[in-house]
């Protein structure tokens, strides 16, 4: 066996995937051969070493990382779909209409949807029977300890609250923001569960605002 049909064995052998024969043959070319019996030292060191590493665990928080992203990229496809419509309306318009009379006209009619699609109307909990057919989101559970939070000052966030009640997600509205403050929000929003939001007896996703003002001083 030459060193050109040994080398692309070596991983086989290390792994005892080879017949007896093939077995037997690269066996006796390491013995008499120097080069292939240092190269294939070398493979087994890295193969232990990568073994004695492990396994990694995934972050607690990861699930809701990737609904994050999700839900940021789902948002920014929404407004850019909704600048392409706003954009053909305004070059439709323009077809039939003076420049400066298409434009106003294309620009009220687009301010006009994406309000009434971005922003829900208002309901109040005091009414009785409610004026309008949408109910926004309400929180139901949050099992997470409320003195695991080390907040140094309270923190009030709008939380974007899916269909099944789970927050897709937030922004901070006022309150520290950076990295500490995020990762100890993300681990609370995990255990933190809405009843959804109502549109004519349907759940909808929906917008609720949320405070954290537990604050743990430590002497």
């Amino acid at each position: 066996m030459r060193c050109t049909e040994a080398k692309p064995l070596f991983s086989l052998y290390l792994d005892r995937d080879l017949s007896g024969a093939e077995m037997h043959e690269l066996s006796g070319h390491l013995n008499g051969c120097a080069e292939c019996q240092q190269e294939y030292v070398l493979l087994e060191n890295t193969h232990s070493l990568v073994s004695s590493l492990g396994r990694r665990q995934p972050p607690s928080d990861l699930s809701l990382k990737i609904r994050v992203a999700i839900s940021s990229e789902r948002s920014r496809s929404v407004q850019n779909l909704l600048r392409s419509y706003g954009m053909r309306l305004e070059n439709t318009f323009d077809g039939f209409m003076f420049p400066a009379t298409a434009g106003l006209l294309s620009a009220i009619i687009f301010f006009g949807v994406l309000i009434g699609l971005l922003v829900p109307a208002q309901v109040s909990a005091n009414d009785d029977v409610p004026s309008t057919f949408y109910t926004p989101p309400r929180l139901q559970v949050s099992e997470y300890p409320e003195n695991q939070l080390t907040l140094d000052a309270p923190v009030v966030i709008e939380t974007y609250v899916d269909a099944t009640g789970r927050v897709e997600n937030y922004r901070i509205i006022s309150g520290r923001d950076d990295d500490q403050v995020r990762e100890q929000l993300n681990r609370a929003l995990l255990f933190t569960i809405f009843a959804p939001a109502q549109s004519f007896g349907r759940p909808v996703p929906g917008k609720a605002i949320m405070s954290f003002s537990h604050i743990n001083v430590k002497g």
